[in-house]
C-alpha cells in the first residue's frame, strides 16, 4: 500500500494542474471510507470483506496510474489491466495473504462477482467513483468534479430485479446522481483528456516502449506470465524509480523523452482533428479504426519527411466515451446494468429513461499530431494531406 504514496492518482496531469499531485494511495484510503459508508446504508454483510477490496482494489497500479497498463500492454496483450496484478499480489505476495487471512477468497470473489456487496466495489456507482471524483477536482483546483456525495448516500437503496440485489437510488436523490455523472462527463473533458497531459503521457509512454523494444530495458520487469520474478521486479517501480531507470537505461531518445517531460518541455499540437465533423462515414470509420500499425507507420512517415528522429512525433487518437451516458442496451445480466431508480409508488425504473438529459451522447474523438515546436506548421502540412482534412487548430 505505501507503494501506492509514491504513485500519483493523475500521471502528468500536474503539468497543467500544478495542484494534482496527489496519490493512488490517498484514493484507496477513501474509497474505504465510502465502501463502508454505502455499506451501512444498503446493510451489506460483507462489510468487512468490501472493505479491503475497496482498498486494495487499486493496489495493482503501476507507475503513473493507468498510463502504466499501456505499457503493460505492449508486453502482455490488449486485455491487460492493473486488475491483473492486483490479484496476483493477493495470490503469491505472501505478508498480503497472511494479513488477509480468511478473507482473501472471498475479497478475490469481489472482483470478479455479480452481487450487491461487489457493485459497492466496482459498478456504476461504486465507492471508487465517488472518491475520485471529488478529490481529483480539489486537488486539480476545478469545480467541474463536485457533486453532492451526502445526498447521493443518503438516499442510495437497494434494489431487487430478477434474481438478486442492485444499487439504486430513490426517486427524491435522481438530482443529486445526475450532478455526479455530469461531473465525470466535465472532468474528463477538462481534466483527464487535457492535450497537455495526453502529450506528456504519450512521451513518458513512448521512452519505455521504446526502451524494451530496443532491449535497453528487460522484458521480465513487464512480463506477469511468470508471477514469481515479475512480481518483486514490478513492486519497484513508482513514478520516480521508473523515470530513474529509463534515465540510467534507456535509449539515447527514450532518455530525452523523460528529460523533457521533466522539465515541461513538451511537444507541440501540430494538427487536431475532431471526427465528429468528418461528414464522409467510410472516411470518419477508416480514421477511428486505425490500429497501433497504421499510426506507427503515418508517425514514420511524417518523421522521414521532416527529418525528425524516431520518437519525436506522436499521433493520438482520442477516444472519450463517457459510460454513464451511454444507453444500456443489455440485459440486467450484463456487465454494468443500468443505475436503477426506486420511484415512490414503489415501481423501477432506470436514470436513462428518467433523465432530462440525453443518454445518447456522441463519443468525443479526436486526431492529434503532436511534435517539436520548430516543426509545426511542416507537420501540420504533411498532416493535412495524410488525413485529407484541414486541421482545426
Amino acid at each position: 500500500m505505501q507503494r501506492l504514496s509514491r504513485i500519483k492518482q493523475l500521471a502528468h496531469a500536474y503539468i497543467v494542474y500544478p495542484g494534482a499531485v496527489h496519490t493512488r494511495l490517498e484514493h484507496s484510503l477513501g474509497t474505504l471510507h465510502v465502501a463502508g459508508r454505502i455499506c451501512d446504508r444498503l446493510n451489506v454483510r460483507e462489510k468487512r470483506a468490501v472493505r479491503l477490496a475497496a482498498l486494495l482494489h487499486d493496489v495493482g497500479q503501476g507507475p503513473f496510474s493507468h498510463l502504466f497498463e499501456e505499457i503493460m500492454r505492449f508486453v502482455n496483450g490488449e486485455d491487460f489491466g492493473h486488475q491483473h496484478v492486483t490479484k496476483l499480489i493477493m495470490e503469491y505476495d505472501e505478508p498480503v495473504r497472511r494479513a488477509l487471512g480468511k478473507l482473501r477468497g472471498e475479497i478475490l470473489q469481489l472482483f470478479d462477482g455479480d452481487s450487491l456487496a461487489s457493485d459497492v466495489v466496482s459498478s456504476r456507482l461504486d465507492a471508487d467513483k465517488m472518491d475520485y471524483l471529488r478529490r481529483d477536482s480539489y486537488h486539480a483546483g476545478v469545480a467541474y468534479g463536485y457533486f453532492d456525495l451526502e445526498r447521493v448516500l443518503n438516499t442510495i437503496c437497494r434494489i431487487k430485479e430478477s434474481d438478486r440485489y442492485y444499487i439504486g437510488i430513490e426517486e427524491k436523490g435522481r438530482d443529486s446522481l445526475e450532478s455526479y455523472r455530469l461531473a465525470r462527463y466535465l472532468m474528463h473533458g477538462q481534466v483527464y483528456e487535457h492535450h497537455a497531459r495526453l502529450i506528456a503521457d504519450d512521451m513518458f509512454a513512448r521512452a519505455v516502449t521504446m526502451s524494451i523494444a530496443d532491449g535497453s530495458l528487460s522484458k521480465e520487469c513487464f512480463d506477469l506470465r511468470n508471477p514469481g520474478p515479475f512480481l518483486p521486479k514490478y513492486m519497484e517501480f513508482d513514478d520516480h524509480s521508473i523515470e530513474h531507470l529509463i534515465l540510467r537505461e534507456g535509449s539515447e531518445t527514450a532518455q530525452q523523452l523523460i528529460a523533457d517531460v521533466r522539465a515541461r518541455r513538451l511537444l507541440k499540437r501540430a494538427y487536431v482533428l475532431d471526427m465528429r465533423h468528418i461528414a464522409d462515414p467510410i472516411k470518419k470509420g477508416k480514421l477511428i479504426t486505425m490500429d497501433k500499425r497504421d499510426i506507427e507507420k503515418k508517425e514514420m512517415k511524417i518523421s522521414d519527411e521532416v527529418g525528425l528522429a524516431r520518437g519525436y512525433v506522436i499521433i493520438h487518437l482520442q477516444s472519450m466515451k463517457i459510460k454513464l451516458y451511454e444507453r444500456f442496451e443489455q440485459t440486467l445480466g450484463g456487465k454494468e446494468p443500468p443505475i436503477l431508480i426506486l420511484k415512490r409508488d414503489g415501481s423501477v425504473t432506470s436514470l436513462d429513461e428518467e433523465s432530462p438529459i440525453s443518454a445518447d451522447m456522441d463519443p468525443i474523438r479526436r486526431l492529434f499530431v503532436f511534435c517539436p515546436k520548430q516543426h509545426t506548421s511542416k507537420v501540420k502540412e504533411i498532416a493535412e494531406d495524410m488525413f485529407g482534412a484541414k486541421s482545426e487548430y
